[in-house]
């Protein structure tokens, strides 16, 4: 509780108070009321209709604040260790907000043998090691932008891993790059103006989120202005061509 009441943005669910059961004195958090639910529920449930790809986009921008915010702007830093589509709610305008910090972590780079967290989204240094780190939800946030390129869960069926999946995706030539994301992105986007090049670029950036080495993850820092220059260009084309992506493909 004091974790939570020391962390204030508006890309983070806001705790409002406490209460107690006075019959069995159970403390009950009271959160901000967030009206649309989870982002898990908006892509694999399909009982609100799907998200285009500009929503998506600003939801991404959203998440990635929220966590600049508590690896950047909290001392000590904060780890959340459960980033995933279950823990991104979205207010009555769409926009997100993480909720959740039941397993979150004030301070990083510690080692524990107590595995917490979602399969799918949990770094592999962490269930090898038990290392604690701002990476690891470097990490679980590119599986959430995974999920919002491809409408996919975390886990597939017979366990199959969604990051495990695109290796070799940004691979060869730009002809055959397009190819593969669009056989690897959501076929709801298709045809909505859906621009491919942004995509691409999201692309580029969740790969470079889930690389298997922490050290060679962007800081959320980078992954905040690359989705930015991407939500720019999205809607500002310039006569001159597109600037190249941001990350490597």
């Amino acid at each position: 509780m004091i974790l939570i009441l020391k962390v204030n943005h508006g890309n983070l669910v806001k705790l409002e108070g406490f209460c107690i059961d006075p019959e069995d004195t159970t403390c009950y958090l009271v959160y901000e009321f967030i009206e649309n639910g989870c982002l898990y529920s908006w892509l694999h449930e399909n009982n609100n209709g799907k998200l285009n790809w500009k929503t998506r986009l600003r939801i991404a921008i959203d998440v990635a604040n929220g966590l600049q915010y508590i690896h950047e702007h909290t001392r000590p830093k904060v780890v959340h260790k459960d980033i995933k589509s279950g823990n991104i709610l979205l207010d009555s305008n769409m926009r997100a907000k993480i909720a959740n910090f039941g397993l979150a972590k004030s301070g990083c780079n510690a080692i524990t043998m107590h595995i917490v967290g979602t399969q799918g989204y949990i770094a592999p240094e962490y269930v090898a090691d038990g290392v604690v780190s701002t990476k690891m939800d470097v990490f679980s946030f590119g599986v959430v932008l995974l999920e919002l390129v491809s409408g996919r869960e975390a886990i597939g069926e017979g366990g199959k891993l969604l990051w495990g999946s695109v290796n070799g995706v940004l691979d060869g030539s730009e002809e055959r790059k397009v190819k593969k994301v669009k056989e690897f992105m959501d076929g709801g986007l298709e045809g909505g103006g859906c621009w491919m090049e942004s995509v691409m670029n999201v692309m580029g950036i969740a790969i470079a989120c889930v690389n298997k080495d922490p050290r060679r993850r962007p800081r959320m820092v980078d992954v905040v202005y690359a989705l930015s220059m991407t939500h720019d260009l999205f809607f500002h084309v310039s006569e001159d061509g597109l600037s190249p992506p941001l990350f490597p493909r």
